[in-house]
């Protein structure tokens, strides 16, 4: 093909048909150019395409990692309602009712709630890798930005309440009742155990000043409310996720339709 121009140009030099030549040679230039340019064009068009079975692919990974994050704390949710309710339902009810099985199993209840702890993998080799750039949806890419951030408050008050739970709701209970009776009612159905402790009896006396301490009182109360905390940013979470699912389920229909 080369040789065939040469010669076409060759041919009207020699015939001193300059004209014709200048308008042959600028023709050349110009197919030269629209070459170049449908060659770029197949080139950023692979290259869209490429990047589209990029972004299905990471779209799929991140929707796996959410989904499981969201059946992890809907798990986690159930198991911090029934203690919410609990301890509400203590709070209210008249306590000089209770025998010391009935106290023994509410207590077990108090010290068995759930701390939720997404998995971050994916999200985060996404954001530290640039590979977010190739979601093309903003509001998605802004979503999942945010992700690590939208945790910090529920993970903050995670920690509030283990710490009260730990360093003044045992003691308390430790001072009037044996601990060691609440074992066969702190039950989880994740956290399978082969034996449980043996239950111990104390004078009754005992619970009944665990139930009138005013003391006994107002740490139950402190747990309630940093077990409420918990519980309302779970449900944000969880709406967080359900949203980002969404987005997700969407973008993948859009890339399917292209």
């Amino acid at each position: 093909m080369i040789k065939f121009f040469r010669k076409i140009r060759q041919k009207l030099v020699n015939e001193n048909r300059f004209s014709k030549y200048l308008l042959y040679a600028i023709g050349e230039i110009v197919l030269v150019v629209i070459g170049i340019l449908i060659a770029l064009q197949i080139n950023n068009w692979n290259s869209y395409k490429n990047d589209r079975l990029k972004e299905e692919q990471l779209l799929i990974n991140l929707k796996q990692e959410f989904k499981t994050n969201l059946e992890e704390l809907k798990f986690d949710h159930q198991v911090n309602t029934i203690c919410l309710n609990t301890l509400y339902g203590f709070l209210q009810s008249d306590k000089t009712t209770l025998s010391p099985n009935e106290i023994d199993s509410i207590n077990g209840i108090f010290t068995t709630f759930a701390s939720f702890d997404a998995r971050l993998g994916i999200v985060s080799e996404t954001i530290s890798s640039g590979k977010l750039d190739l979601i093309q949806n903003d509001t998605l890419k802004n979503k999942l930005s945010h992700w690590t951030g939208e945790l910090d408050d529920l993970r903050e008050d995670i920690v509030i309440r283990r710490e009260h739970w730990l360093n003044y709701l045992l003691p308390i209970m430790r001072k009037y009742v044996p601990t060691r009776n609440i074992d066969k009612y702190a039950y989880r159905s994740d956290y399978n155990r082969d034996s449980i402790i043996k239950p111990i009896t104390i004078p009754k006396e005992n619970y009944t000043k665990f139930i009138t301490s005013l003391e006994v009182d107002g740490v139950i109360m402190d747990h309630y409310l940093n077990q409420s905390y918990v519980y309302i940013n779970e449900e944000g979470i969880q709406s967080y996720i359900e949203d980002i699912i969404t987005m997700i389920d969407n973008e993948l229909n859009r890339i399917t339709d292209d």
